[in-house]
């Protein structure tokens, strides 16, 4: 089994392209000298694509597939939703098939991993699994807000060689659902969990939801009781009250007063100050291209408020791991997240710190260590009754 790297290091000065950069070392899909040469020479989200695009030719001409399919990801992800390629059709959707044809490449060489389209509603959920012999159990994974599946496909490999049956699914407003089925996300994250245990008959699950999936999970964990084991990767106690814990007080209290009124003529005022600034821009666009019918700074802030665990928390009975990252802005409602689990089978917190290279969101800098906890708290809380003898 491949070691991860550990650490976060400073590729570049602006923090979300580093945290990206960090991702894209973290996941060993690219080197640190080529990281190190990439923040060095990318100063704006242009320069970013255009960088991307080309590692992205390069590598698919040398047939490195995997880096190919990492770069074309990352100038994907910073494309905005508005950006048409030449033939007319969205260069996110363009750059999502380069980076899709080549990620197939690369997956298409294990003969032991499954690829599967579970039918759901108009489209498909896409699921990579894999069974080992004399399985330990059953985990399943899925992502949060905009993420690719094939972007976490270690973890699912990290579990297989540790055992397990695992089983990774994108659902609705990710990758593949999103972008070849139009199929938008929704908070009601249990139908889509719920399609993919009934169509494998699974029951007894160990659920790990990354990023937003924090939230995702745990709504699934609450309506569905085949989930046996909730991981909370990291936790989203409250999406929007997390972004405005990281606006101020000020703008916080002028955004809820603001949320009263969707004819507030101040909404005006701040879609075109946040159509001024490339990233604030992105963000709005991320979030119409995912969400249904979310068209409008107010619909954007008015919808994300339903992605909070505060009420589903006492709806949890399951044994439950909740991960968080010292310096990850999610981690304000930390105690509040534990103190709300108050039915669940058991509850297990840990934060993560930079001494371990880990406090950034979902541990980016020390993937190896979450994946360890995760692990180790799946094997003791997997354990049957009658096995009681100390480990």
């Amino acid at each position: 089994m491949k070691s991860f790297p550990i650490g976060y290091y400073n590729f570049s000065k602006d923090e979300a392209l580093n945290f990206q950069l960090n991702r894209f070392y973290s996941n060993r899909s690219l080197s640190y000298e080529e990281l190190m040469e990439i923040g060095s020479k990318v100063k704006s989200f242009g320069e970013w694509i255009a960088c991307f695009t080309e590692l992205g030719r390069t590598a698919e001409k040398n047939g490195e597939y995997r880096k190919a399919a990492q770069s074309y990801r990352a100038a994907q992800f910073y494309t905005l939703g508005e950006t048409k390629a030449a033939n007319g059709m969205p260069m996110k959707k363009v750059l999502y098939e380069k980076c899709r044809e080549n990620y197939d490449k690369v997956f298409s060489e294990k003969e032991d991993l499954q690829y599967d389209r579970v039918p759901y509603q108009t489209g498909y959920l896409p699921v990579y699994h894999m069974t080992p012999q004399n399985s330990k159990g059953v985990i399943v994974i899925h992502g949060g807000y905009d993420s690719f599946v094939q972007e976490f496909m270690e973890f699912l490999f990290y579990f297989y060689e540790k055992g397990y049956t695992v089983f990774f699914f994108e659902g609705p407003g990710q990758g593949e659902v999103l972008h070849r089925y139009n199929l938008k996300m929704t908070h009601e994250w249990e139908n889509c969990t719920s399609a993919v245990l009934d169509y494998y008959h699974l029951t007894d699950i160990t659920l790990i939801g990354i990023s937003l999936g924090g939230y995702l999970a745990t709504r699934a964990a609450a309506y569905d009781k085949r989930i046996s084991r909730l991981i909370m990767y990291d936790l989203i106690y409250d999406f929007y009250g997390s972004l405005k814990a990281r606006m101020g007080k000020g703008k916080g209290l002028f955004f809820d007063w603001m949320l009263r009124n969707e004819k507030n003529p101040f909404w005006g005022i701040v879609e075109k100050k946040m159509n001024q600034i490339y990233f604030t821009k992105w963000l709005l666009q991320q979030g119409y291209e995912i969400y249904e019918n979310v068209h409008t700074p107010y619909e954007y802030f008015h919808h994300i408020k339903r992605y909070n665990t505060r009420e589903l928390s006492k709806l949890i009975t399951q044994d439950t791991l909740v991960l968080a990252g010292e310096h990850d802005i999610y981690t304000v409602f930390y105690q509040q997240q534990l103190d709300a689990l108050a039915n669940a089978k058991s509850v297990t917190g840990r934060i993560f710190t930079q001494a371990e290279s880990a406090d950034h969101h979902c541990q980016i800098g020390n993937l190896g260590l979450v994946l360890e906890t995760m692990e180790e708290w799946i094997s003791l809380h997997s354990r049957t009754k009658e096995d009681t003898s100390p480990r």
